[in-house]
């Protein structure tokens, strides 16, 4: 399996050291370019490079077993409406991966349904169950899994969350939760996220916004302020990284405002090329209308990139005194700041050396060390 380069400057076990076998599961579809995703195969690597043994599996569209490669497999755990739950076939299905995991820790990212199916398994199969939330699947919990997200929460072995309010919704959304709740931070690879070694070139002033083309994502939002700050006088363009069930529509609301030559699509891109873009812009766009702790922003911090972003989940934690922050779905204040925010190149320049500061607190290393004690404390 590929090993990143952060995961190989990690010591191997050393003499007395636990030893984990973990199966690192995701209630997310691994084709999709995501938080969650990069998470999961970056704490994977990590493990691998410590001499652990690593097991990752994803929830997808299939009817059957599906081995995805070094990605491990692809399968649905789906479970029953209502007090039976209990899938009796499904759950034969999750015991088969689990004994040809044969885990001493289950680490589950992003709660769902489904990890009812682990919860109820951990004691008779002699494993801890370490379950992972990282935003929408507390701040926008999908309706198949409403009903179960507490028992999901009370049977977890332990609990993480990606930021202090994701940590804090999650208290106040189930109340007499017993199991404490650790925060992990989304970390990055700062040394790859670096600031460019030549400045930007000349031309028009250029914004980056990245993400799924999804209405969670407040692109919408944005583009409207940008129809609005070329009309007020800023000569900007847009450049949309990624690809969702939102691409159409949005190409429509571009070309009916008739800002389409201004708004780039430029589908998804691997992580170099990503760099490359926020090297070539002036200013890092986030307009969510929810997020937890979102690594595009992250990343665009320590790239160097002064950032524009919606106050949601995690985001004032990150980016409060390094970047300007507005209320989510307000198109006006949006658009306002934009103008103000093109129109001075030394508060883009200050706020953008501050970004990137903060963002040296945010390192993929913290991050795996944190989750790798978490796991060896529940052994």
């Amino acid at each position: 399996r590929t090993v990143t380069s952060e995961a190989m400057t990690k010591p191997h076990l050393q003499r007395g050291e636990r030893h984990l076998r973990v199966l690192v599961y995701a209630n997310v579809d691994r084709a999709e370019i995501g938080g969650v995703q990069s998470v999961v195969r970056s704490l994977r690597d990590h493990l691998l490079a410590r001499d652990h043994t690593v097991m990752t599996g994803w929830s997808g569209s299939t009817d059957g077993l599906t081995d995805a490669g070094a990605d491990g497999w692809v399968e649905q755990f789906p479970v029953l409406s209502g007090p039976r739950w209990l899938h009796l076939r499904t759950l034969a299905r999750v015991i088969v991966r689990l004994l040809r995991a044969r885990p001493n820790v289950v680490s589950i990212h992003f709660a769902s349904a489904s990890t009812r199916y682990f919860n109820f398994l951990a004691p008779i199969l002699g494993f801890r169950v370490l379950l992972t939330c990282h935003g929408s699947d507390m701040l926008r919990t999908r309706p198949e899994d409403v009903a179960h997200i507490s028992s999901v929460l009370r049977g977890a072995a332990a609990i993480t969350a990606v930021s202090e309010d994701i940590g804090q919704q999650i208290v106040s959304k189930n109340n007499g939760l017993e199991t404490p709740i650790a925060v992990i931070a989304n970390g990055i690879d700062t040394e790859f996220w670096k600031p460019p070694q030549t400045s930007r070139a000349s031309g028009p002033q250029v914004l980056a916004a990245i993400g799924r083309l999804a209405p969670v994502k407040g692109f919408d939002v944005l583009i409207d302020a940008l129809d609005a700050a070329r009309r007020k006088g800023a000569e900007a363009r847009l450049v949309l990284i990624g690809d969702g069930p939102e691409r159409q529509a949005l190409e429509a609301q571009a070309e009916r405002l008739g800002i389409s030559a201004s708004v780039e699509f430029t589908g998804p891109l691997v992580r170099h090329q990503i760099r490359e873009r926020l090297h070539a812009a002036d200013l890092f766009v986030m307009p969510s209308r929810s997020e937890g702790m979102p690594l595009a922003l992250l990343e665009a911090m320590a790239s160097g990139t002064p950032v524009l972003a919606s106050r949601v989940g995690g985001v004032p934690h990150v980016a409060g005194g390094c970047g300007v922050l507005v209320e989510p779905e307000d198109r006006d204040a949006l658009s306002d700041a934009l103008v103000a925010f093109l129109a001075d190149s030394d508060a883009r320049l200050r706020l953008a050396q501050q970004a990137r500061v903060r963002a040296q607190d945010f390192s993929i290393e913290r991050s795996h060390r944190a989750y790798e004690e978490q796991m060896l404390a529940l052994l």
